[in-house]
């Protein structure tokens, strides 16, 4: 809103400005100091806010890190890993693996990573007495790999992944983010196995390569 100047009263034999003028141009100099004041601590603060990193965000991981990796070579390892440990509670492994290679661009402890996330997951949620299927397999671009549990009813694993937990939340944010960082997806969604499955689906070698260029291109 405008200042209002009272009218010329007197006038400073000095200055030839009337008195109350010069108190009211000098409450609006001062208002407009503590108004710049303001201003200029307040866009300091949004800068220092606008240019720190967020430390939650996940990290990008570099090219040179990354490797050429038969998406088979983990999973068979995942059996040997962690087939004791869910033989323990019960669980049962079925590994389905095709004859070819299922060649993606990778960080491999990350792979190894995401999986082992993915198994304590269904530790967790499977009963007893409950098999585990696991199928890798090609279509189209994508290497594909899907878990579906043998449960009565609808599959558990996909089920703990969409409502997860205090117990499961931290693993499956982690899955999300490995996940991301390769260019993959995981959601749920039917499969050879049956409907429901949780599924990964990763960009086959040359094709995550592609889809980079283009988004820089």
């Amino acid at each position: 809103m405008p200042h209002q100047i009272a009218p010329i009263t007197t006038t400073s034999a000095a200055t030839g400005l009337a008195t109350p003028s010069l108190l009211a141009l000098g409450a609006a100099w001062l208002t407009g100091k503590a108004f710049g004041l303001r201003t200029g601590a307040h866009s300091r603060a949004r800068t220092t806010t606008t240019n720190t990193p967020d430390p939650s965000a996940p990290r990008p991981t570099p090219d040179a890190a990354r490797e050429r990796v038969d998406l088979r070579q983990p999973l068979r390892a995942m059996s040997q890993a962690h087939g004791p440990m869910l033989a323990q509670r019960g669980i049962h492994l079925d590994l389905f693996l095709p004859d070819d290679a299922l060649t993606i661009t990778a960080v491999p402890g990350e792979l190894s990573q995401l999986i082992a996330h993915i198994l304590d997951v269904a530790a967790g949620a499977l009963r007893q007495d409950t098999t585990l299927h696991v199928l890798a397999r090609a279509e189209g671009q994508h290497a594909v790999l899907n878990w579906r549990d043998g449960s009565v009813g609808a599959p558990r694993l996909s089920h703990a992944f969409a409502t997860a937990d205090s117990t499961t939340a931290e693993r499956v944010l982690a899955c999300q983010t490995i996940a991301a960082r390769h260019g993959a997806r995981i959601y749920a969604a039917p499969s050879p196995l049956g409907d429901g499955c949780l599924t990964v689906r990763f960009p086959l070698h040359g094709r995550r390569d592609e889809m980079h260029a283009l988004a820089f291109d």
